[in-house]
Protein backbone atom coordinates (compact mmCIF):
# COMPACT_ATOMS: atom_id res chain seq x y z
CA UNK A 1 0.00 0.00 0.00
CA UNK A 2 1.45 3.35 -0.68
CA UNK A 3 1.92 5.33 2.32
CA UNK A 4 1.14 9.40 2.78
CA UNK A 5 4.12 10.87 3.02
CA UNK A 6 4.49 13.51 6.11
CA UNK A 7 4.59 16.48 3.79
CA UNK A 8 1.44 14.81 1.77
CA UNK A 9 -0.58 14.74 5.10
CA UNK A 10 0.88 18.27 5.80
CA UNK A 11 -0.67 19.62 2.91
CA UNK A 12 -3.72 17.87 3.00
CA UNK A 13 -4.25 19.00 6.79
CA UNK A 14 -3.35 22.45 5.89
CA UNK A 15 -5.50 22.86 3.06
CA UNK A 16 -8.45 21.52 5.37
CA UNK A 17 -7.60 24.03 8.10
CA UNK A 18 -7.60 26.78 5.42
CA UNK A 19 -10.58 25.80 4.32
CA UNK A 20 -12.58 25.68 7.72
CA UNK A 21 -11.17 28.75 8.39
CA UNK A 22 -12.83 30.89 5.16
CA UNK A 23 -15.61 29.22 6.71
CA UNK A 24 -15.42 30.29 10.17
CA UNK A 25 -15.02 33.84 8.41
CA UNK A 26 -17.74 33.46 6.02
CA UNK A 27 -19.97 32.55 9.35
CA UNK A 28 -18.86 35.56 11.70
CA UNK A 29 -19.61 37.82 8.17
CA UNK A 30 -22.93 36.25 7.90
CA UNK A 31 -23.76 37.18 11.53
CA UNK A 32 -22.84 40.51 10.86
CA UNK A 33 -23.92 41.84 7.39
CA UNK A 34 -26.81 38.76 6.24
CA UNK A 35 -30.40 39.22 8.16
CA UNK A 36 -32.12 36.08 9.26
CA UNK A 37 -34.39 34.94 6.88
CA UNK A 38 -36.41 33.68 9.33
CA UNK A 39 -37.61 30.47 11.87
CA UNK A 40 -38.71 28.17 9.55
CA UNK A 41 -35.55 24.95 9.18
CA UNK A 42 -33.25 26.70 11.78
CA UNK A 43 -30.99 24.07 13.37
CA UNK A 44 -32.25 22.89 16.11
CA UNK A 45 -35.31 25.65 16.01
CA UNK A 46 -35.52 28.87 16.04
CA UNK A 47 -34.64 28.89 20.17
CA UNK A 48 -31.66 26.78 19.73
CA UNK A 49 -30.57 28.54 17.04
CA UNK A 50 -30.51 31.77 18.27
CA UNK A 51 -29.07 30.81 21.28
CA UNK A 52 -25.60 28.98 19.75
CA UNK A 53 -25.56 29.86 16.38
CA UNK A 54 -22.23 28.75 15.89
CA UNK A 55 -23.36 25.44 16.64
CA UNK A 56 -26.77 24.96 15.29
CA UNK A 57 -26.50 27.23 12.39
CA UNK A 58 -24.69 24.28 10.62
CA UNK A 59 -27.80 21.99 11.13
CA UNK A 60 -30.36 24.64 8.91
CA UNK A 61 -32.46 22.75 6.62
CA UNK A 62 -31.32 18.92 5.58
CA UNK A 63 -29.54 18.80 9.07
CA UNK A 64 -33.65 19.40 10.74
CA UNK A 65 -34.43 15.83 9.67
CA UNK A 66 -31.08 14.26 10.45
CA UNK A 67 -31.29 15.58 13.99
CA UNK A 68 -35.46 14.60 14.22
CA UNK A 69 -34.40 11.11 12.78
CA UNK A 70 -31.42 10.58 14.97
CA UNK A 71 -34.06 11.84 17.94
CA UNK A 72 -36.99 9.87 17.44
CA UNK A 73 -36.68 7.35 14.45
CA UNK A 74 -38.28 8.36 11.04
CA UNK A 75 -41.82 10.25 11.05
CA UNK A 76 -44.03 11.43 8.09
CA UNK A 77 -42.17 12.79 4.88
CA UNK A 78 -38.62 11.42 6.10
CA UNK A 79 -38.08 8.45 4.57
CA UNK A 80 -36.37 11.18 1.48
CA UNK A 81 -33.54 10.79 4.07
CA UNK A 82 -31.14 7.40 4.08
CA UNK A 83 -30.03 6.14 7.96
CA UNK A 84 -26.82 5.26 8.05
CA UNK A 85 -26.01 8.80 9.05
CA UNK A 86 -28.44 9.63 11.61
CA UNK A 87 -28.08 6.36 12.63
CA UNK A 88 -24.44 6.99 13.60
CA UNK A 89 -25.37 10.61 15.08
CA UNK A 90 -27.27 8.54 17.91
CA UNK A 91 -24.68 6.17 18.00
CA UNK A 92 -22.17 8.82 18.96
CA UNK A 93 -24.31 11.18 21.25
CA UNK A 94 -25.78 7.99 23.31
CA UNK A 95 -23.39 7.87 25.57
CA UNK A 96 -23.84 11.45 26.65
CA UNK A 97 -27.73 11.15 26.11
CA UNK A 98 -29.82 11.96 23.11
CA UNK A 99 -30.43 15.99 23.42
CA UNK A 100 -30.27 18.15 20.06
CA UNK A 101 -26.84 19.82 21.24
CA UNK A 102 -25.37 16.18 21.85
CA UNK A 103 -26.80 15.04 18.38
CA UNK A 104 -25.58 18.68 16.57
CA UNK A 105 -22.25 17.56 18.15
CA UNK A 106 -22.20 13.73 16.88
CA UNK A 107 -22.94 15.19 13.43
CA UNK A 108 -20.59 17.77 12.69
CA UNK A 109 -17.68 15.72 14.08
CA UNK A 110 -19.22 12.94 12.04
CA UNK A 111 -19.17 15.13 9.14
CA UNK A 112 -15.78 16.77 9.48
CA UNK A 113 -13.62 13.31 10.51
CA UNK A 114 -15.31 11.67 7.50
CA UNK A 115 -14.54 14.75 5.09
CA UNK A 116 -11.29 15.08 6.27
CA UNK A 117 -10.68 11.14 6.03
CA UNK A 118 -11.93 10.80 2.66
CA UNK A 119 -9.57 13.77 1.16
CA UNK A 120 -6.93 11.61 3.05
CA UNK A 121 -8.05 8.63 0.64
CA UNK A 122 -9.31 10.56 -2.23
CA UNK A 123 -5.02 11.90 -2.71
CA UNK A 124 -4.28 8.01 -2.20
CA UNK A 125 -6.77 7.62 -5.13
CA UNK A 126 -5.62 9.94 -6.87
CA UNK A 127 -1.67 9.13 -6.87
CA UNK A 128 -2.47 5.59 -8.26
CA UNK A 129 -2.59 7.60 -11.48
CA UNK A 130 -1.77 11.00 -11.32
CA UNK A 131 1.22 13.38 -10.51
CA UNK A 132 1.37 15.04 -6.78
CA UNK A 133 0.64 18.48 -7.98
CA UNK A 134 -2.63 17.23 -9.75
CA UNK A 135 -3.68 15.06 -6.93
CA UNK A 136 -3.27 18.50 -5.07
CA UNK A 137 -4.60 20.86 -7.57
CA UNK A 138 -8.26 17.99 -7.46
CA UNK A 139 -8.09 18.60 -3.78
CA UNK A 140 -8.01 22.18 -3.76
CA UNK A 141 -10.78 22.37 -6.37
CA UNK A 142 -13.19 20.31 -4.35
CA UNK A 143 -12.21 22.85 -1.59
CA UNK A 144 -13.20 25.80 -3.10
CA UNK A 145 -16.38 25.12 -4.86
CA UNK A 146 -19.08 27.21 -3.49
CA UNK A 147 -21.46 24.25 -2.06
CA UNK A 148 -18.31 22.20 -0.17
CA UNK A 149 -19.62 23.94 2.92
CA UNK A 150 -22.07 21.07 2.75
CA UNK A 151 -18.91 18.72 3.86
CA UNK A 152 -18.67 20.37 7.16
CA UNK A 153 -22.38 20.56 7.85
CA UNK A 154 -25.13 18.32 9.71
CA UNK A 155 -25.51 16.65 6.55
CA UNK A 156 -24.50 12.98 4.78
CA UNK A 157 -22.12 14.38 2.11
CA UNK A 158 -19.07 13.65 3.70
CA UNK A 159 -19.81 10.15 4.99
CA UNK A 160 -21.25 9.43 1.63
CA UNK A 161 -17.70 10.83 -0.28
CA UNK A 162 -15.85 8.93 2.25
CA UNK A 163 -17.59 5.52 1.59
CA UNK A 164 -17.91 6.05 -1.84
CA UNK A 165 -14.12 6.42 -2.07
CA UNK A 166 -13.13 3.68 -0.26
CA UNK A 167 -14.94 1.44 -2.68
CA UNK A 168 -12.94 2.78 -5.73
CA UNK A 169 -9.88 3.00 -3.32
CA UNK A 170 -9.75 -0.75 -2.28
CA UNK A 171 -11.46 -1.70 -6.01
CA UNK A 172 -8.20 -0.07 -7.25
CA UNK A 173 -6.05 -2.10 -4.62
CA UNK A 174 -7.73 -5.69 -5.80
CA UNK A 175 -9.44 -5.61 -2.45
CA UNK A 176 -13.32 -6.32 -3.57
CA UNK A 177 -14.53 -7.35 -0.48
CA UNK A 178 -13.71 -4.34 1.09
CA UNK A 179 -14.43 -2.80 -1.93
CA UNK A 180 -18.15 -4.07 -1.62
CA UNK A 181 -18.51 -3.21 2.16
CA UNK A 182 -18.24 0.05 1.86
CA UNK A 183 -20.06 0.13 -1.41
CA UNK A 184 -22.91 -1.43 0.50
CA UNK A 185 -22.95 0.86 3.56
CA UNK A 186 -22.61 3.72 0.91
CA UNK A 187 -26.10 2.58 -0.75
CA UNK A 188 -27.78 2.87 2.70
CA UNK A 189 -26.58 6.56 3.80
CA UNK A 190 -27.74 7.98 -0.41
CA UNK A 191 -29.22 6.32 -3.27
CA UNK A 192 -26.57 7.27 -5.05
CA UNK A 193 -24.25 4.43 -3.30
CA UNK A 194 -26.48 1.68 -6.06
CA UNK A 195 -24.14 3.02 -8.50
CA UNK A 196 -21.17 1.79 -7.11
CA UNK A 197 -22.40 -1.35 -8.50
CA UNK A 198 -22.33 -0.95 -12.14
CA UNK A 199 -19.14 1.51 -11.99
CA UNK A 200 -17.28 -1.27 -10.12
CA UNK A 201 -18.20 -3.63 -12.87
CA UNK A 202 -16.41 -1.59 -15.33
CA UNK A 203 -13.97 -0.86 -12.66
CA UNK A 204 -13.33 -4.56 -13.16
CA UNK A 205 -13.62 -5.25 -16.92
CA UNK A 206 -10.98 -2.62 -17.02
CA UNK A 207 -8.69 -4.02 -14.55
CA UNK A 208 -9.42 -7.78 -16.65
CA UNK A 209 -10.48 -9.08 -13.75
CA UNK A 210 -13.06 -12.63 -13.86
CA UNK A 211 -16.67 -12.93 -12.09
CA UNK A 212 -14.95 -15.11 -9.55
CA UNK A 213 -12.84 -12.78 -8.80
CA UNK A 214 -15.05 -9.43 -8.27
CA UNK A 215 -17.89 -12.12 -6.53
CA UNK A 216 -18.20 -9.95 -3.66
CA UNK A 217 -19.65 -6.94 -5.43
CA UNK A 218 -23.03 -8.08 -5.34
CA UNK A 219 -23.02 -7.48 -1.85
CA UNK A 220 -23.16 -4.00 -3.02
CA UNK A 221 -27.25 -3.06 -3.21
CA UNK A 222 -27.69 -5.17 0.25
CA UNK A 223 -27.92 -1.46 2.13
CA UNK A 224 -30.70 0.03 -0.66
CA UNK A 225 -32.22 -3.17 -0.57
CA UNK A 226 -32.21 -3.38 3.27
CA UNK A 227 -33.90 0.29 3.79
CA UNK A 228 -36.73 -0.53 0.70
CA UNK A 229 -37.71 -3.65 3.06
CA UNK A 230 -37.62 -1.16 6.13
CA UNK A 231 -40.04 1.02 4.58
CA UNK A 232 -41.92 -1.41 2.96
CA UNK A 233 -43.07 -2.82 7.02
CA UNK A 234 -43.32 0.31 8.47
CA UNK A 235 -44.99 2.73 5.71
CA UNK A 236 -46.25 0.38 3.35
CA UNK A 237 -44.34 2.25 0.28
CA UNK A 238 -40.88 0.30 -0.25
CA UNK A 239 -40.07 3.47 -2.47
CA UNK A 240 -41.24 6.10 0.06
CA UNK A 241 -37.61 7.25 -0.37
CA UNK A 242 -38.29 7.78 -3.98
CA UNK A 243 -42.02 9.00 -4.08
CA UNK A 244 -41.63 11.43 -1.24
CA UNK A 245 -39.25 13.51 -3.15
CA UNK A 246 -42.10 15.67 -4.95
CA UNK A 247 -42.98 16.89 -1.05
CA UNK A 248 -40.15 18.15 0.74
CA UNK A 249 -38.61 18.86 -2.91
CA UNK A 250 -42.03 20.48 -4.73
CA UNK A 251 -40.07 21.51 -7.82
CA UNK A 252 -39.77 17.80 -8.37
CA UNK A 253 -42.51 16.18 -10.81
CA UNK A 254 -43.26 12.67 -11.39
CA UNK A 255 -41.67 10.47 -14.08
CA UNK A 256 -38.64 11.14 -16.02
CA UNK A 257 -37.77 14.57 -17.70
CA UNK A 258 -35.77 14.66 -20.23
CA UNK A 259 -32.23 16.84 -19.76
CA UNK A 260 -33.39 19.39 -22.61
CA UNK A 261 -36.33 20.47 -20.72
CA UNK A 262 -35.04 21.25 -17.34
CA UNK A 263 -32.12 23.36 -19.19
CA UNK A 264 -34.83 25.36 -21.13
CA UNK A 265 -36.98 25.77 -17.84
CA UNK A 266 -33.91 27.31 -16.36
CA UNK A 267 -33.07 30.07 -19.09
CA UNK A 268 -36.56 30.91 -18.69
CA UNK A 269 -35.93 31.27 -14.56
CA UNK A 270 -33.06 33.41 -15.18
CA UNK A 271 -34.81 35.68 -17.95
CA UNK A 272 -37.79 36.38 -15.43
CA UNK A 273 -36.87 36.45 -11.79
CA UNK A 274 -35.64 39.33 -10.02
CA UNK A 275 -31.72 39.59 -10.21
CA UNK A 276 -31.96 41.30 -6.48
CA UNK A 277 -33.89 38.12 -5.44
CA UNK A 278 -31.81 35.42 -3.50
CA UNK A 279 -33.75 33.17 -5.27
CA UNK A 280 -31.61 34.58 -8.43
CA UNK A 281 -28.47 33.57 -7.06
CA UNK A 282 -29.35 29.34 -6.47
CA UNK A 283 -31.10 29.58 -9.65
CA UNK A 284 -27.20 30.76 -11.38
CA UNK A 285 -25.39 28.25 -9.13
CA UNK A 286 -27.88 25.54 -10.30
CA UNK A 287 -27.53 26.30 -13.78
CA UNK A 288 -24.06 26.95 -14.02
CA UNK A 289 -23.41 23.48 -12.03
CA UNK A 290 -25.91 21.75 -14.34
CA UNK A 291 -23.58 22.97 -17.36
CA UNK A 292 -20.67 22.09 -15.68
CA UNK A 293 -21.38 18.65 -14.82
CA UNK A 294 -22.76 17.66 -17.72
CA UNK A 295 -19.56 18.43 -19.74
CA UNK A 296 -16.91 17.36 -17.28
CA UNK A 297 -17.29 13.89 -17.56
CA UNK A 298 -17.61 13.93 -21.11
CA UNK A 299 -14.15 16.19 -21.19
CA UNK A 300 -12.15 13.02 -18.98
CA UNK A 301 -13.40 10.61 -21.44
CA UNK A 302 -11.46 12.23 -23.80
CA UNK A 303 -8.36 12.82 -21.42
CA UNK A 304 -8.67 9.31 -20.53
CA UNK A 305 -9.44 9.39 -17.05
CA UNK A 306 -11.36 5.87 -16.01
CA UNK A 307 -14.45 4.60 -17.38
CA UNK A 308 -15.52 3.78 -14.26
CA UNK A 309 -14.87 6.94 -12.44
CA UNK A 310 -16.45 8.83 -15.43
CA UNK A 311 -19.56 6.68 -15.15
CA UNK A 312 -19.97 7.45 -11.40
CA UNK A 313 -19.44 10.78 -12.23
CA UNK A 314 -21.80 10.98 -15.46
CA UNK A 315 -24.83 8.87 -13.72
CA UNK A 316 -24.44 10.64 -10.29
CA UNK A 317 -24.95 13.75 -12.03
CA UNK A 318 -28.02 12.85 -14.47
CA UNK A 319 -30.01 10.77 -11.55
CA UNK A 320 -31.64 13.93 -9.58
CA UNK A 321 -32.21 15.44 -12.62
CA UNK A 322 -34.84 13.34 -14.17
CA UNK A 323 -37.63 14.96 -11.74
CA UNK A 324 -37.39 17.72 -13.88
CA UNK A 325 -34.98 20.30 -11.91
CA UNK A 326 -31.27 21.21 -10.96
CA UNK A 327 -32.91 21.64 -7.72
CA UNK A 328 -30.05 20.57 -4.54
CA UNK A 329 -28.01 19.53 -7.78
CA UNK A 330 -24.91 22.09 -6.81
CA UNK A 331 -24.85 20.04 -3.58
CA UNK A 332 -25.25 16.68 -4.88
CA UNK A 333 -22.24 16.89 -7.26
CA UNK A 334 -20.07 17.50 -4.30
CA UNK A 335 -20.00 13.42 -3.85
CA UNK A 336 -18.89 13.04 -7.67
CA UNK A 337 -15.47 13.41 -6.69
CA UNK A 338 -14.57 12.14 -10.75
CA UNK A 339 -15.67 15.12 -12.13
CA UNK A 340 -13.45 17.21 -9.72
CA UNK A 341 -10.52 15.35 -11.03
CA UNK A 342 -11.47 16.42 -14.88
CA UNK A 343 -12.18 19.68 -13.77
CA UNK A 344 -8.79 20.10 -12.48
CA UNK A 345 -7.58 18.53 -15.57
CA UNK A 346 -8.99 20.97 -17.35
CA UNK A 347 -7.75 23.95 -15.44
CA UNK A 348 -3.87 22.56 -14.80
CA UNK A 349 -2.56 23.84 -18.03
CA UNK A 350 -4.25 27.35 -17.74
CA UNK A 351 -2.05 30.58 -17.08
CA UNK A 352 -0.89 30.23 -13.26
CA UNK A 353 -3.04 34.79 -12.90
CA UNK A 354 -6.34 33.11 -14.71
CA UNK A 355 -6.39 29.90 -12.18
CA UNK A 356 -5.51 32.62 -8.92
CA UNK A 357 -8.66 34.87 -10.52
CA UNK A 358 -10.48 31.33 -10.53
CA UNK A 359 -9.83 30.25 -7.08
CA UNK A 360 -10.40 33.64 -5.71
CA UNK A 361 -14.05 33.72 -7.36
CA UNK A 362 -14.85 29.96 -6.43
CA UNK A 363 -13.96 31.09 -2.74
CA UNK A 364 -16.13 34.41 -2.51
CA UNK A 365 -19.12 32.53 -4.44
CA UNK A 366 -18.04 29.78 -1.58
CA UNK A 367 -18.34 32.97 1.06
CA UNK A 368 -21.30 34.20 0.16
CA UNK A 369 -23.45 30.55 -0.08
CA UNK A 370 -22.27 29.83 3.23
CA UNK A 371 -23.10 32.84 4.70
CA UNK A 372 -26.88 32.39 2.79
CA UNK A 373 -27.36 28.86 4.42
CA UNK A 374 -26.03 29.89 7.76
CA UNK A 375 -28.92 32.64 8.07
CA UNK A 376 -31.36 30.72 6.97
CA UNK A 377 -31.50 30.94 3.28
CA UNK A 378 -32.07 27.86 1.05
CA UNK A 379 -28.71 27.23 -1.47
CA UNK A 380 -29.01 23.70 -2.76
Amino acid sequence: MRKLLNSDVKIITLLFFLWKAILLASFFMAFHFVPLAGGNFLGGGLQNYLSNPLLFAWANFDGEHYLSIAQIGYRGLEQAFFPVYPALMHFFAQPFGISITFLTISGLLISNVSFIAALFFFYKLLRLDYSKYLSFLTISVLLMFPTSFYFSAVYSESLFLLLSVLSFYFARKDKWFWASIFGAISSATRIFGIILLPALILEAWQQKKSRKEIFWIILIPIGLAAYIFYQWITVGDPLAFYHLQKIVGPQHESGITLLTQVYFRYIKMLLTVDFTNPIFHVIVLEFFVGILFFLLPIYGYFKKVRISYLFFGFVGFLLPTVQGSFSSVPRYIMILFPSFLCLAIFVRGWPLFIRVIIMLSSIIWLMFGVSLFLRGYWVA
